[in-house]
């Protein structure tokens, strides 16, 4: 069957959905970023407050300010990530610097006596996830290849909606297949796979007829060599989601701090996959393939925070808060291209699709996430005007995590997903702050995490360290923190399922200067 193909630059708006629990677990996590206090403390704020980045996490944390303040943070973070695949481990490094935190309060007091001795009203720009990020992988495959992919969204549907029909081009194709409610993305990868030489169809009974419209039948075109299939994956990411918070709390009766926040996200999200296959057999209808898969995703959300400290004594304080899910508005869209080296009887030949050739992409309609919320639990103890140590636990359901409109057959078997590999996790950090002199302090912190999926350990372990100097109008903190965590990715949804296991180390050095108004 020998085809031909022309390309246009095509934009067009298809009613398909790609979304995946990878996304899911993306778009449920919570930052790790803060200032530089914060984070040689480990985060652990809850019952501290006084910190820009305290209130982020208590809102009842900036009627602790003592001043109008305001400041701002520069990160620097570099990366190592470690992939294994199959026993074969490759190793990559990245640098990144960034502006992580603008933030400003301004501090009301009452000195009528009254019960509310204190209101404070705060603002903080917070680079709340970075995800930008990067690894390869390699290694021989000897339990699957890519026609898995391809043959899981082939089998069952008829030839003529996976194909080329009336003189279409491959283009033309993917257009109109992904602007069929009842085809759309699933049908359009097995297109791929048909276009691209990669599967086949099987006959109807008693036919010898390989073109029949009605085959829903279909086998891999390639076949491994005596290794397997020897695969090549390479994932980079860029963005970042950016938070924006808008605070208001307050003092009563010199007990009791109480808090209110309003949060609004902005998601930038680029993935890039690309990925390889080769070391066929003799007997291989498949040469050489090239899979390549980009995600563009730009979003906003909105969540609030309620936060309570209680002062139990000069020495003790309990901080309790609460954090709403965060309500997402999404909206992707997807380039796509295949390219693979065939054989026939007439010998290779190779085959490019690429319907997002010249800047064509694909739209997806605008959907909704809805991320899971947290409850946190707070304890600080304050020596005099030495030093601070202080416990938070946090606890986080990412299984309440859902897509919606639940109702939505493709929605509700992607949030049942979520609920069966999905789990609560629970986050610790403990911190500390000695204060040698008023000019100088030492800080250290701890943060864990358990691990949120039921069947992949993705545990998260930080140790931090930092120095904080006071200037008397000003401070200038420094923090270290070393960041380990472990993960793994598979390397498609459908079909080729394998796992590649990822190790990643930050190291993170963050500065933070605050002005006293």
């Amino acid at each position: 069957m020998k085809k031909s193909f022309f390309f246009l630059l095509l934009s067009f708006c298809v009613q398909i959905n790609a979304q995946s629990l990878q996304d899911a677990h993306r778009y449920s996590q919570n930052g790790l970023e803060g200032s530089a206090r914060y984070t040689a403390m480990g985060g652990a704020f809850g019952a501290v407050g006084g910190d820009f980045s305290a209130f982020d996490i208590n809102p009842a944390g900036s009627s602790v300010f003592a001043f109008n303040e305001i400041g701002g943070s520069f990160n620097f973070v570099s990366s190592s990530n470690e992939a294994t695949y199959f026993n074969t481990t490759a190793k990559e490094q990245a640098n990144d610097l960034a502006i992580g935190h603008l933030g400003a309060v301004f501090v009301l007091n009452d000195e009528s006596g009254g019960g509310w001795s204190k209101i404070s009203v705060g603002f903080n720009y917070n680079k709340s996830v970075n995800y930008d990020n990067s690894f390869s992988a390699q290694g021989y495959n000897s339990i699957r290849g890519i026609d898995q992919y391809f043959l899981s969204f082939a089998q069952g549907k008829e030839l003529v909606n996976i194909s080329q029909i009336n003189d279409e081009n491959f283009n033309e194709a993917y257009r109109n297949i992904g602007g069929d409610p009842d085809l759309g993305f699933p049908a359009q990868q097995a297109l791929f796979g048909y276009e691209g030489f990669v599967i086949n169809p099987i006959p109807l009974e008693g036919s010898d007829d390989p073109t029949d419209d009605t085959i829903r039948d279909y086998r891999s075109n390639t076949e491994a060599g005596t290794q397997g299939y020897f695969h090549e994956y390479v994932h980079s990411s860029l963005g970042q989601s950016k938070r924006y918070t808008i605070n208001i709390s307050g003092v009563f009766q010199d007990k009791f701090y109480l808090g209110f926040n309003i949060n609004h996200f902005n998601i930038e999200y680029s993935e890039l996959v690309d990925f390889s296959e080769s070391n066929y057999s003799s007997a291989s209808g498949i040469r050489d393939l090239n899979f390549r898969n980009e995600l563009i995703t730009v979003g906003r959300g909105n969540s609030f925070q309620l936060g309570a400290i209680y002062k139990l004594n000069p020495q003790f304080r309990l901080g309790l808060s609460f954090e709403s899910p965060t309500y997402y508005r999404l909206s992707d869209r997807i380039r796509q291209s295949l390219v693979t080296e065939a054989v026939d009887e007439n010998g290779a030949f190779t085959l490019e699709l690429d319907p997002a050739e010249d800047g064509s992409e694909t739209f997806f309609p605008e959907y909704q996430f809805n991320s899971a919320g947290s409850v946190r639990g707070s304890l600080a103890y304050i020596y005099k005007d030495k030093g601070i140590i202080s416990l938070d636990y946090s606890l986080r359901d990412f299984s309440a995590a859902q897509f919606t409109p639940k109702d939505d057959v493709l929605f509700r078997s992607l949030n049942q997903q979520i609920e069966g590999d999905f789990q609560a996790s629970q986050q610790l950090q403990l911190g500390a702050e000695y204060r040698l002199n008023p000019f100088f302090s030492l800080r250290a912190g701890y943060w864990t995490q358990s691990a949120t999926k039921l069947f992949v350990d993705n545990s998260l372990e930080i140790i931090s360290g930092g120095a904080g100097f006071n200037f008397g109008p000003s401070n200038l903190d420094v923090a270290l923190q070393l960041r380990s965590a472990t993960d793994s990715q598979m390397l498609f949804a459908n079909g080729l399922t394998d796992r590649i296991g990822l190790n990643r180390d930050d190291f993170n050095l963050v500065f933070t200067y605050r002005f006293k108004l």
